[in-house]
């Protein structure tokens, strides 16, 4: 069976990828704006705990790390692309040490592009990096040669789309995507999956009264749990009730296969909620209903003030590790920055360059505090608050954030058995997840800073009563040498208890790094 879906799959990206690749280069003036940029970073990191194990079995270290890497961007006006690519190599003043790993890679890439105008588009991307495998263990905290509860995964997208406009009156849209999860890890299956979605909206005629049908069908071929599908039919209509306030109701049918214990796996569903938007810088989405597993509620609110941004976001959704760590769901530190730094900087690209700029030079991270996307072959119903909210002064800038999460197994406990192992197979039935974190940067001169942060997290498996925590502590000085060259000083704390809870396990580390662009 592994080896047909394997088969399967390598004719699917025998396919799919020259094709994508042959409507990128056919793509007029796709070739032009092109810039890349080299970097080369050197840290040496004194840590003593460098394999995070239980404080008893802690082993002090020197590690010296080497990270070659280089951004490609392209802005034309057919084809906007980018990818980042990091090479960490890391060497020990002891080799005999055990639990370590000696290079990783991380890689982000992105693509869209138009191949026609106004009729066919595409979007690509492909990511590689480190996730945690159970939440019950030590998490990816800045230590990337501890190899403890951790693999590196690897997906990628290519989704090519129709799009046609029917005057002001509709317009309609056919997506197919092809995907792909490969973790190379025992008990974690890899998988490749085929997702169509087609979807016909009102256009500006209706303005009173909006309307839209959808319908997308998703297969997954994997190479541990049997093969599923999802299929979902819908009607939506939107009713502007005055200026700033929209109705919104929509209905449908959806259908899961996947293998239950006897609890429904479709069923119709039904929503209503409201749209307030009093001005541009506030907005208000909310929603109730009812799907096949019972109440569903959505919740978006967003306010943004000159030195402020407010965000709250609540959803529940039937959902997978896997589509989780091809569209990662999180509290996105550039999105906030955006919002944050818009009535300085008016112009878009200005703003995004500028942002940009400032997560580099202030070492902030992708992503705020969210909840872990622990492995599973499971089908899973999750249900997730985050709130976020971000300040920011001439001289500083403090962003924290907060999240509660449910996770609710749906699918046959059995698909886990090889991930868990048969003793621990109701671990990850019914978890629950806590935690937050804070930022903070100083900006000392114009080419120096102060960052602190703090980011901590309660893990709870509500079948067996295992709860796990995890906190990491981070205080760092960094320098702008000169527009290419920076360094950065780091005292790092991370402290945490797994699965075991007698286990516990602690890292201080002091990190010096310098970085370079070409």
């Amino acid at each position: 069976m592994t080896t047909t879906m394997a088969k399967r799959a390598s004719r699917r990206r025998a396919v799919v990828v020259p094709a994508a690749l042959a409507a990128l280069l056919a793509a007029p003036g796709a070739r032009a704006e092109w810039r890349f940029t080299p970097t080369v970073d050197l840290r040496e990191t004194y840590t003593d705990n460098v394999a995070l194990s239980r404080a008893e079995e802690a082993k002090s270290r020197f590690v010296t790390e080497l990270t070659p890497g280089f951004t490609l961007l392209n802005r034309g006006p057919r084809l906007k692309a980018s990818a980042n690519y990091q090479l960490h190599y890391y060497a020990f003043d002891d080799d005999g040490v055990e639990g370590v790993r000696h290079a990783q890679s991380q890689l982000r890439t992105d693509v869209r592009a138009t191949v026609i105008d106004d009729l066919l588009f595409l979007d690509a991307d492909g990511a590689i990096g480190q996730q945690p495998v159970s939440a019950f263990g030590p998490q990816v905290n800045g230590n990337g040669y501890a190899s403890a509860n951790r693999a590196n995964v690897k997906t990628w997208r290519v989704s090519p789309y129709l799009l046609h406009r029917f005057g002001n009156s509709a317009t309609a849209a056919v997506r197919y995507t092809h995907d792909a999860v490969d973790a190379g890890r025992t008990g974690f299956g890899d998988s490749s999956g085929d997702l169509l979605v087609m979807n016909l909206n009102s256009g500006r005629t209706f303005r009173r009264l909006g309307w839209g049908l959808q319908y997308s069908h998703q297969r997954v071929d994997d190479s541990i749990a049997p093969e599923s599908s999802v299929k979902m039919v819908s009607a939506n209509t939107r009713y502007r009730l005055g200026a700033d306030v929209n109705l919104t109701a929509s209905a449908g049918y959806d259908e899961y296969d996947y293998q239950s214990d006897g609890a429904p796996t479709k069923g119709r569903f039904w929503q209503g909620g409201i749209e307030w938007t009093p001005s541009p810088r506030t907005s208000l989405v909310a929603g109730a209903g009812k799907r096949y597993y019972g109440n569903t509620y959505n919740l978006q609110a967003l306010h943004r003030s000159r030195r402020s941004v407010w965000s709250i976001n609540y959803s529940d959704s039937v959902t997978t590790t896997r589509s989780q760590l091809l569209l990662p769901a999180t509290i996105d530190t550039a999105s906030m920055l955006d919002r944050l730094f818009i009535a300085q900087i008016p112009d878009a690209a200005a703003r995004a360059q500028a942002v940009d700029a400032y997560i580099r030079a202030t070492g902030l991270p992708a992503s705020l505090a969210d909840s872990i996307n622990y492995f599973s072959n499971r089908f899973i119903l999750q249900k997730q608050l985050q709130a976020s909210v971000a300040f920011n002064t001439a001289r500083t800038t403090l962003i924290v954030s907060a999240f509660d999460s449910r996770r609710e197994g749906l699918s046959l406990i059995q698909t886990d058995s090889l991930l868990t192992g048969p003793a621990s197979a109701r671990l990850n039935d019914d978890t629950t997840q806590r935690g937050g974190s804070a930022m903070w940067n100083m900006r000392l001169t114009s080419r120096s800073a102060i960052n602190a942060s703090w980011i901590s997290s309660r893990q709870e498996s509500n079948g067996t009563g295992i709860a796990s925590k995890n906190t990491a502590l981070r205080l760092a000085v960094t320098r702008q040498f000169s527009p290419k060259v920076r360094g950065a000083l780091e005292a790092r704390r991370v402290s945490g208890t797994t699965a075991d809870q007698a286990a516990s396990y602690r890292e201080n580390a002091l990190t010096a790094s310098l970085s370079l662009q070409f």
